[in-house]
């Protein structure tokens, strides 16, 4: 007789407004671990839950005992100034494979209340890894995340999928910092936010950005 072990895959209770914070703090002040403690930024035991997922996914490194921001770390805090929390959808969608599992998931079915995406989401997860499952603590926190950037909504109880929010805040900071004409924003160049998504149209000394090129290249940004 063969038998299976389940191995549980485990994700720590944290919020995104507290990696958000830790995150503005470690890229102003590249700090120490103690201190990242003493400011109340850090849970867990030793180096910190927050670090060690942060790690994980190469938005920050350690070295002798100081955390400073990667190459990805300083592109994700430029973006979260222009695109605010959605940038984390990009980050977490390309760096988090169960987190990518729940968007599509509820992307695919348009909503669900709790019990029922957590066990579609299992069930999907089983046919990549047979062995795994996403415990219930774990997916309340992912989906609380997609709650937070905007990818979900939850309504009386019920989790409904509101498309991507990334191209949503995109689209909210050309409208805002450009002029639309016809189908096409027109942005001054310090309010381009891709370069290589930006076409000079002179002599009006503006930039047409396709905002689809945009999107693209931000989630491309954080493909490890």
């Amino acid at each position: 007789m063969v038998i299976t072990l389940q191995r549980s895959v485990t994700f720590p209770p944290i919020r995104l407004r507290r990696i958000d914070e830790y995150i503005h703090y470690v890229a102003k002040n590249a700090p120490t671990l103690e201190e990242l403690r003493e400011r109340g930024l850090e849970i867990g035991r030793g180096r910190g839950d927050i670090t060690r997922l942060l790690e994980r996914i190469q938005v920050v490194e350690v070295n002798n005992n100081r955390v400073s921001l990667t190459s990805a770390g300083r592109q994700l805090v430029s973006l979260r100034e222009a695109l605010s929390l959605s940038v984390y959808h990009a980050l977490f969608f390309q760096r988090l494979s169960h987190y990518k599992l729940l968007v599509e998931t509820l992307a695919e079915l348009r909503e669900g209340d709790f019990e029922n995406l957590h066990g579609a989401v299992n069930e999907r997860l089983s046919r990549i890894s047979p062995t795994a499952w996403l415990n219930k603590v774990a997916f309340k926190t992912l989906l609380q995340i997609a709650e937070d950037v905007g990818a979900v909504e939850k309504r009386n109880g019920i989790y409904y999928y509101r498309g991507d929010p990334v191209e949503k805040a995109v689209s909210e900071y050309y409208e805002k910092h450009g002029v639309k004409i016809g189908s096409n924003y027109y942005v001054a160049v310090d309010k381009v936010l891709v370069e290589e998504c930006a076409k000079e149209e002179k002599p009006h000394n503006l930039y047409k950005v396709d905002t689809g090129c945009t999107v693209t290249k931000i989630y491309n940004f954080f493909v490890i």
